[in-house]
């Protein structure tokens, strides 16, 4: 059996801001959901070896901007962007028939990403928007810029390098070796 590459998590991370996938997604022969995908999140599906990737999209509008007010107040899950986002890993994984899924997002979208993961889902998560002492689970794999002020409070991440001052928490920093095992 020919070994198949995964896309690589900035990859998936920065097609979520586009609105359509990139190119190197299309080449890990990964096909976008349209019925399931929207700007919050993004659903593939790579039916070669039936992987489902979710992506989830950090803020990118006036109302996640009041999502953000819920998460750091810590009520993260009583948000309309976390309940939509819970159906929609729900919803991908029974259209699919699969048991778990591989889940990314940046910031709000890593601290979404982090909580509507089940025990067997595969997250990684970068420059997450957390909480003071927030903890990392133990099928998260967390990484964060050193100067990225959102993810400041994150515990057992691990660092991509410094970024600066003024672009820390864009998603380029996060290497495209960085991808779901």
């Amino acid at each position: 059996m020919t070994q198949i590459d995964n896309p690589s998590v900035r990859d998936l991370i920065q097609s979520g801001y586009a609105g359509k996938p990139n190119e190197a997604l299309k080449s890990a022969g990964l096909i976008i959901d349209p019925h399931l995908s929207n700007d919050n999140q993004q659903v593939y599906y790579r039916p070669a070896d039936q992987q489902l990737f979710i992506n989830i999209s950090g803020t990118h509008n006036l109302s996640d901007v009041g999502t953000d007010a819920y998460l750091a107040f810590g009520n993260l899950k009583g948000t309309k962007r976390y309940k939509q986002a819970r159906r929609v890993v729900r919803d991908a994984k029974i259209k699919y028939g699969v048991n778990y899924a591989n889940i990314s997002g940046h910031s709000l979208g890593g601290a979404i990403a982090q909580y509507v993961g089940a025990k067997n889902d595969k997250i990684i998560t970068y420059n997450k928007g957390a909480t003071i002492g927030q903890k990392t689970r133990h099928n998260e794999s967390a990484y964060r810029t050193l100067l990225d002020p959102v993810s400041l409070f994150a515990r057992s991440t691990k660092s991509v390098g410094l970024g600066s001052l003024f672009n820390a928490h864009s998603s380029k920093y996060l290497p495209k070796k960085v991808t779901f095992h």
